[in-house]
């Protein structure tokens, strides 16, 4: 169960976004590229974290105004029974785990329409590494007794880093690649317009949505869209692609670390590549091609 949990929060945080940037069309590099950013995003190097860079087109009052018509929940709020966040504690900058669910639980009520009377959410800290150089609160939310959401919320400023939901549908779908929806996505095109238009994904105008690829949540088949923003946010939406409902969003302020993570691991990888066709011979000697593991440190 416990690995389980850590795996899923990796899923929903980081790994997938990153491995959809690649598209669908690219699927055997994609699959390098998905471990390799794995790889990566399970180093715990912490830095210090800085909030200079982010202070520019701020929309943080925007992102955290109570939802018209919401009101607050009587929700438990309890630790995240993991060893890895055992071992992190909040700062004096930080704010508490009970503001920061709070946040999340007014995102998932706009967003989701969800409630959470009785309900209970499962808080831990995170640290800044270099991959996101922002602490954070990262939350499970237990509904019915099952951990069905989750959210991500920046510990200082209260931004909200992602939402997402997970689902196991009651019916038998298929969550292959659909070759036709790869070629015509604009069905979704439109659709992720609409709700990111609706919920104010990138906190302004809508430059632009472009298609990022397809996947699947259990039995859940999914497709991904990055939504570009005037102010040059951008973010990432997904849908369930069995009824079109929205499964979870990755906000701009992680959306791009996301990407620029993405991209230096991308001239890491062919800066190797490079390195070992200089240096490693085209085949062995027995004619088979040579393969080497590459080293990323």
């Amino acid at each position: 169960m416990k690995v389980d949990r850590m795996v899923k929060k990796g899923w929903k945080q980081t790994v997938v976004a990153a491995a959809l940037i690649t598209g669908a069309s690219t699927l055997l590099f994609q699959g390098f590229i998905l471990a390799a950013t794995a790889s990566e995003y399970n180093k715990t190097n912490m830095v210090s974290t800085s909030y200079a860079s982010f202070a520019a087109g701020s929309s943080q009052v925007a992102q955290n105004s109570v939802p018209a018509g919401y009101q607050k929940a009587n929700y438990t709020i309890r630790n995240i029974n993991l060893e890895y966040y055992q071992n992190q504690s909040p700062t004096s900058k930080d704010m508490p785990k009970e503001a920061a669910a709070e946040i999340g639980a007014q995102t998932l009520w706009n967003v989701f329409g969800l409630g959470l009377e009785g309900q209970v959410i499962e808080m831990g800290y995170q640290q800044p590494t270099e991959n996101l150089p922002r602490s954070s609160w990262y939350a499970d939310v237990v509904v019915n007794g099952k951990r069905s959401y989750c959210f991500s919320v920046d510990s200082v400023t209260g931004e909200v880093f992602n939402i997402g939901r997970e689902r196991t549908l009651n019916e038998t779908v298929s969550v292959a690649f659909d070759a036709a929806l790869d070629k015509n996505p604009q069905e979704y095109v439109a659709l992720a317009k609409l709700q990111a238009e609706k919920y104010n994904v990138v906190h302004g105008k809508i430059k632009s949505v472009a298609y990022n690829g397809q996947g699947y949540s259990n039995n859940d088949p999914t497709i991904s869209l990055d939504i570009t923003g005037e102010n040059g946010e951008i973010a990432l939406m997904t849908f369930s692609r069995h009824d079109k409902a929205l499964l979870g969003i990755v906000y701009s302020g992680e959306y791009k670390q996301v990407l620029e993570s993405h991209e230096k691991l991308i001239k890491r990888v062919e800066e190797k590549v490079k390195e070992l066709e200089k240096s490693a011979p085209a085949a062995s000697d027995n004619g088979q091609p040579f393969l080497k593991a590459l080293d990323l440190d």
